[in-house]
């Protein structure tokens, strides 16, 4: 069956999550520019219960202190480059990661051209 103008078409890719300090929100930009992401969003003043307690979310007058979260969706190979260089981040600090599948619509909003998509011709 061939798809209609009318149809979607989902594509498979995989999404990360990532809640650090806000202190580290530069060396997580970073790593998501350089992975091979084509964009990402960023969430201030994240609260949430944990490992280390009840973290509160914006901090008077500190953004620093406070929690960010970081959503971003790519290919494997990006997830996978973006896991390993947060790896020694979150072994030291507080802060968590997931890695969840996902589909999206337009893949050419996640995928930098040339770039491998299992299961896809790119």
């Amino acid at each position: 069956m061939t798809p209609g103008d009318d149809e979607l078409v989902f594509h498979d890719l995989k999404k990360i999550e990532i809640i650090v300090k806000g202190d580290r929100q530069a060396f997580v930009s970073d790593l998501l520019d350089r992975s091979g992401t084509t964009g990402y969003t960023l969430i201030r003043n994240i609260a949430g219960m944990g490992h280390h307690g009840f973290q509160e979310g914006r901090l008077l007058f500190n953004d620093r202190a406070s929690l960010v979260m970081f959503l971003a969706v790519a290919t494997d190979d990006a997830i996978r480059k973006i896991a390993s260089g947060l790896k020694p981040l979150l072994e030291k600090n507080s802060g968590v990661m997931f890695v969840s599948d996902t589909k999206v619509v337009r893949l050419e909003h996640f995928v930098r051209e040339g770039a491998d998509i299992e299961g896809e011709d790119a």
